[in-house]
């Protein structure tokens, strides 16, 4: 356990394949094949189960560290916001009316938006080749939502679904980058701590939109999926992936999440990817490797490396 808890790529990588079946799963809400509950619903219950799984495995070393909690409560509300309540329901929402590899590659972004918010937030340095990075993604992200055909974006706009993933994408991309600024907690103290307060802040939308209850066998396998696998576990693996390697190189492994959703999607779903797909998925990883410098000459990073 101690190996696989200091394996960056491994927990990375496993981070990646669980939230990757949150996509498939939050889709097939849409396309109703998951039961009664309706997207808002299902991110609720999915965050109820997630966090009395926190509590009982965590609830003691959160009370331990309960007056860091208290200290550091406006951080820990706002990563509850981003992470649990916002992100999430906004996903589910969108993929009613997107399909998940248009969600997927719009997530595969977000190594170019934790770029772009480690700038705005920490004035952190963005050289050149970073901001052609960020440009070629963009570029990538409108090939994605206008199938292709960019004219089409002055003419119809952005998709109501595609709009709402990449505002959950965008918030959580804000999250993960301010993650340097969050107290000094046991990762699971502070889980126990944004689960709570996000689910909190989630309850009264609950409620509004209907506050429809878990009745079928396959509401309580998707809710126990979402809440061990796609919350507790993803969460836990890329909060100590971001630890070891920073957010900026953690935040590239995201990129294979369109590679196990376009599988799962296929199986389960029947979504195969179409041209449009493969191109703009391929500018995107292309300007996030760019922005993160990997493509970059290896003689020019010497050289740069010996000037420094």
């Amino acid at each position: 356990m101690s190996r696989l808890w200091s394996a960056a790529p491994l927990l990375l990588t496993l981070a990646s394949l669980f939230w990757a079946g949150n996509f498939v799963l939050g889709r097939a809400v849409g396309a109703g094949a998951a039961g009664d509950l309706g997207p808002v619903a299902l991110a609720f219950w999915r965050w109820v189960a997630a966090f009395a799984l926190v509590l009982a495995l965590g609830g003691r070393l959160a009370w331990r560290e309960r007056r860091e909690i208290a200290r550091a409560w406006p951080f820990l509300l706002f990563a509850g916001l981003m992470s649990v309540s916002a992100y999430n329901t906004l996903i589910y929402v969108g993929l009613q009316s997107t399909p998940v590899l248009n969600a997927l590659l719009l997530q595969s972004a977000i190594p170019v938006l934790i770029l772009v918010a480690g700038f705005a937030i920490y004035r952190d340095r963005i050289g050149w080749m970073q901001v052609l990075g960020v440009a070629l993604s963009l570029a990538g992200v409108i090939w994605i939502l206008t199938e292709g055909h960019p004219a089409r974006l002055l003419e119809i706009g952005l998709g109501r679904g595609d709009a709402l993933v990449l505002l959950g994408v965008a918030g959580n991309a804000v999250y993960f980058a301010t993650l340097r600024s969050g107290p000094r907690l046991h990762p699971m103290a502070f889980l126990v701590a944004i689960f709570g307060l996000g689910l909190a802040l989630l309850a009264p939308v609950w409620w509004l939109s209907g506050h429809e209850l878990p009745r079928q066998p396959v509401d309580a396998l998707s809710i126990g999926y979402l809440a061990v696998f796609a919350s507790l576990l993803a969460l836990l693996f890329f909060n100590r992936g971001v630890a070891l390697i920073g957010a900026a190189r953690a935040g590239g492994f995201l990129h294979l999440m369109p590679v196990f959703g376009s599988l799962l999607s296929a199986v389960f779903l029947a979504e195969m990817p179409r041209t449009y797909h493969l191109i703009g998925g391929a500018v995107v990883i292309a300007g996030v490797l760019l922005a993160q410098g990997v493509l970059r000459r290896p003689g020019l990073r010497r050289a740069a490396a010996q000037k420094a």
